[in-house]
């Protein structure tokens, strides 16, 4: 988010020429902004809270230290609904301010001298953009959805409902006093204070924030919720759920305290908060860490669903903690650098399943980080450190994967610590984790942070072997082959790939004999790595074993080799590299093999799923039989992968595996992909798997999403009248209306165009989403344009119109 253009020239915001590197912007803190002076405290006030009116009435009183003599204004960040009524100084005079759009200037009643505190104690009224700062929920006649608010500050959203400092690089202490009527929790940062009943029913709720944060991680929480009560060492876990999901919130919540003691013994930091409270609301993006009090959102799984091992224990509840110590604790300085928050939070759950579920689980985890990664990368090819960076969250987690392996876990964590202690309760910038590694270890990798977090992208190598029989070497000619392909542009810096990554790499060759392993250090775009004296031809080459590198590999080598490989190799990015591989050579027995014994037997579940889907482009000769084997698997995820795989192979039989597992599996996903592989085996049984999986209740609405995108990509217009029934339970029926109007329905075009207005708020919202990301744009807008003037409801009116200009930007702007 970009301040604007007063709050920039109030507040000192440097604006950065372009002239320079985006190294020496990061790190001559271009992009961190000024102040002039110290915000000490603030009590935050907040009472008369109107769910119609998105609105509620606030007082915060702030302290703050002169950094500068004479101070004789003080710049806030107040967001420009905020009504002032008053501004009083600590003995109760009424003080003189200004409004500058998002921009409040208060005016002391005396220049106040350096390093003296003032305070100032401002009442206002707040009529919100629900959304902006304080989300108001109401339930929409959906039982799953209580009246509810809840606060999101990340990156500058808090000043929209209280006026403060709204950036990253100074600290406070504060207080949260909010008063709500009694059948509402109130959750928020720090340690609960006080609970006080007022008259008429209403009561106070005070927490106390101690320990200095930044004020993007102030949080509010109003709703009707349960507590969950939970500790750690003495330190009250609790998990706050509505009165509905309380009977799910152990199940899920409980690997916290697990979680909270190996963060605390990695890092050598104890959790340093007061309590840790998770909460969970409604229409929230994922989580948020505010600090001790973290945001999650209301997905609580069945007990069922743990078979498909839910993101939400697997990634979601390790990663906001993780942040505590990555983004609380310590603080980027200034958004160029947030992947010292985010970065370290994605990678500290592979971590700890590592820890906890060994090798395999860690590369589970930084594999699905890997995929995520490249996708992001072919989009745009940015730095970590950069402002914007649009990889901070993969890449991060990859590249302190890389340097945790490079240094050792020794070194490693010693680092962190430094890191973490030297800059206990304040900001930090990416030197400054350069330079805690130099100090805990005598080691500078300038060259490293050069090259992976100042710099984009990543190698990509290609690599040829070629073996000379008579004297018994091998060569591997490496070359390394990523182009700085970065576009010019004249409004920032141009972010460079480097042509040549520095980075050491072993080579595994394997032999009848033994294997040979040999560390090299790559220094050159090309180079030649050599094996004299091997025992035989190779029968496997492992280029990176390990995996150490964060990389992309051209590598062509025997079906022979790649077998071989699939049957030894321990490191899961590597199998899946030669899954891929065998999966070019349909036509070959040998490739075949290896697949089938992968699916069937390999030691980790996700190599078996991998290898089942990788059988889907072989004849089905050889590939149905070890796919039948793998639909007996353990592992849902293994008999997802493979009743998919046999949706596309085909055929009486595939329609009839297809049936039981729909009937006996008790997997939600698997039962979701046996649904679309019936339809793919046999087209016949659509209307009846439409039916079957519209009815079936599952976390998520897995089941009911299948039956969706079977309606969608057949073209399945008989299923209309059911799709406007359903308007109203989830977002899903309209984006499949919309679909199937992309696809030339008249009707169904109609259908939806006559819901923008509809008498419900979720089905107008829906709706509205369905035309602006389903429905192609030449048949969007025009329809869109059309409705508009005759629409009602006035949210349908400012939903539409905000569409249409997305809509109509170019798509370039969009991106």
């Amino acid at each position: 988010m970009r301040l604007s253009l007063v709050c920039t020239m109030l507040c000192g915001l440097a604006v950065p020429a372009v002239a320079q590197s985006n190294a020496e912007l990061v790190t001559n803190d271009a992009y961190t902004r000024s102040h002039d002076y110290d915000l000490v405290h603030q009590r935050i006030e907040v009472r008369n809270f109107d769910w119609d009116s998105t609105s509620f009435d606030g007082r915060v009183t702030t302290t703050l230290v002169a950094l500068r003599p004479g101070l004789d204004s003080v710049i806030l960040d107040a967001g420009s609904r905020l009504v002032v009524s008053r501004i009083a100084d600590g003995r109760g005079a009424t003080l003189r301010s200004e409004r500058h759009g998002d921009t409040l200037v208060v005016y002391p009643a005396r220049p106040v001298a350096f390093h003296d505190s003032v305070r100032c104690v401002i009442d206002y009224h707040a009529p919100l953009e629900n959304g902006k700062g304080l989300t108001f929920i109401q339930p929409e006649g959906q039982s799953h959805r209580p009246q509810q608010i809840w606060s999101q500050g990340e990156d500058h959203n808090n000043h929209y409902w209280f006026p403060t400092y709204d950036f990253p690089n100074d600290k406070m202490t504060w207080e949260l006093v909010a008063t709500v009527p009694p059948e509402y929790t109130v959750v928020s940062n720090g340690r609960l204070v006080g609970d006080r009943k007022l008259p008429g029913g209403s009561h106070s709720v005070t927490w106390r924030q101690d320990l200095p944060s930044s004020t993007y991680l102030v949080s509010l929480i109003v709703a009707p919720l349960v507590k969950v009560p939970d500790r750690w060492h003495g330190i009250p876990v609790d998990y706050y759920v509505y009165h509905a999901d309380s009977s799910r919130a152990q199940r899920l919540f409980a690997v916290t305290p697990d979680m909270i003691d190996m963060y605390s013994r990695l890092t050598g930091l104890p959790y340093p908060w007061a309590k840790y409270a998770q909460t969970t609301v409604a229409d929230f993006f994922g989580g948020m860490e505010n600090v001790s009090a973290t945001t999650l959102v209301d997905w609580l799984p069945d007990e069922r669903a743990y078979l498909d091992r839910p993101w939400y224990q697997w990634i979601l509840i390790p990663h906001e903690l993780a942040h505590q110590w990555f983004g609380d604790y310590v603080t980027t300085e200034n958004w160029a650098n947030m992947w010292l928050n985010e970065g370290f939070a994605e990678f500290m759950p592979g971590q700890y399943w590592g820890a906890k579920l060994g090798r395999h689980a860690a590369d589970d985890y930084y594999l699905d980080e890997y995929r995520q990664y490249l996708e992001i990368d072919a989009r745009r090819r940015m730095p970590l450190a950069a402002l914007g960076s649009n990889n901070i969250y993969p890449k991060g987690a990859l590249v302190l994967r890389m340097l945790r392996d490079y240094l050792g876990p020794e070194r490693f964590w010693a680092s962190l610590h430094l890191y973490l202690a030297r800059h206990a309760l304040g900001n930090a910038t990416s030197d400054d984790l350069r330079q805690a590694v130099l100090d805990a270890t005598g080691e500078n990798l300038d060259g490293f942070w050069s090259e992976w977090i100042y710099g984009a992208g990543h190698p990509a190598f290609t690599v040829t072997a070629a073996y000379d029989t008579a004297a018994r070497t091998l060569a591997l000619s490496v070359k390394q082959t990523q182009g700085d392909s970065a576009a010019h542009d004249t409004t920032g810096p141009r972010y460079r790939t480097a042509a040549v990554f520095h980075m050491p790499l072993t080579i595994r060759v394997g032999t009848s004999a033994s294997d040979v392993v040999r560390s090299v250090q790559l220094t050159a775009r090309e180079q030649t790595v050599s094996f004299p004296g091997l025992a035989g031809p190779p029968t496997m080459v492992v280029f990176d074993d390990g995996n150490t590198i964060l990389k992309e590999l051209t590598f062509d080598q025997p079906t022979s080799w790649l077998a071989t490989q699939l049957e030894r190799d321990a490191d899961l990015w590597n199998r899946e590299w030669v899954i891929e591989e065998l999966a070019k050579r349909p036509a070959d027995a040998t490739a075949l093999a290896a697949l089938a014994r992968a699916a069937t037997s390999a030691d980790y579940f996700l190599t078996r799923a991998q290898a089942a889907e990788a059988l889907a482009r072989f004849p089905a000769a050889g590939a149905a039989a070890p796919l039948a084997t793998a639909l007996r698997d353990s592992s849902a995820q293994v008999r997802r992968a493979a009743i998919t795989a046999l949706g596309g192979v085909g055929g009486a039989r595939t329609a009839e595996l297809a049936r039981t597992i729909w009937r006996t599996d008790t997997s939600y996903e698997t039962r979701a992909a046996a649904l679309t592989a019936l339809v793919a085996a046999d087209s016949s049984a659509r209307d009846s798997a439409v039916a079957w999986g519209l009815g079936a209740a599952s976390y998520q609405n897995v089941i009911q999403q299948a039956a969706y995108r079977v309606i969608a990509q057949t073209g399945d217009t008989g299923a209309i009248p059911q799709l406007e029934t359903l308007l109203g339970s989830d977002r899903f029926p309209a984006h499949v209306l919309a679909a199937l109007a992309a696809r030339g329905s008249a009707h169904a075009l109609n259908l939806i165009a006559a819901h923008l207005d509809d008498e419900r708020p979720q089905v107008r919202r829906w709706t509205v989403e369905a035309f602006q990301f389903t429905l192609p744009r030449e048949l969007a807008i025009p329809r869109l344009k059309a409705a508009l003037a005759a629409l009602v409801h006035r949210d349908a009116k400012q939903r539409v119109q905000a569409a249409l200009q997305r809509l109509e930007k170019p798509a370039s702007e969009e991106e």
